[in-house]
């Protein structure tokens, strides 16, 4: 008869040694790299527009837009300048002629600019700066003729 008491005293021990163990737990580790890096990412182009005397194309002009960017930077050190085209993308006969080019950019965001000549680089807050940049295109000789124009602003991160 002592056998069936035994049993019964030897499961609650054994649940009792197991209800003491701690629990077991372990760490699981992430690592991540974000290099260091500048990404431009153009939004809409701008328009052009001509000056009351048809001698300037600007994109200050009334009725004129500034083409956007936004330029992402993930470390520090970066200037942003823009390059203004020699010549245009796209003219009718005699358009090009006689012509200089001016760009200039703003920027708001981490970075707060207002009206920099195209060719002075400036540095980037960390983080995402919105770029407002426009271009005026001079004819020195003579008037814009009628057509389509298309010229085109680099934009440098460096």
């Amino acid at each position: 008869m002592m056998r069936p008491l035994t049993k019964p005293l030897f499961g609650a021990a054994f649940l009792a040694a197991i209800a003491i163990q701690p629990a077991n737990a372990e760490t699981v580790i992430f690592n991540g790299l974000i290099t260091s890096t500048c990404l431009i990412n153009v939004g809409t182009p701008g328009t052009l527009v001509a000056s009351a005397d048809y001698t300037e194309l600007s994109s200050t002009e009334a009725g004129g837009t500034s083409g956007t960017v936004t330029i992402l930077t993930t470390g520090a050190g970066y200037e942003v300048s823009t390059d203004s085209p020699s010549a245009f993308a796209t003219a009718p006969a005699g358009g090009g002629d006689s012509v200089t080019f001016a760009s200039s950019y703003s920027a708001n965001g981490v970075t707060s600019l207002t009206d920099v000549v195209g060719s002075l680089a400036s540095p980037l807050g960390l983080g995402l700066t919105n770029l407002s940049v426009d271009l005026m295109a001079t004819k020195s000789t003579g008037t814009f003729p009628a057509g389509d124009y298309m010229a085109e602003v680099t934009v440098t991160c460096e």
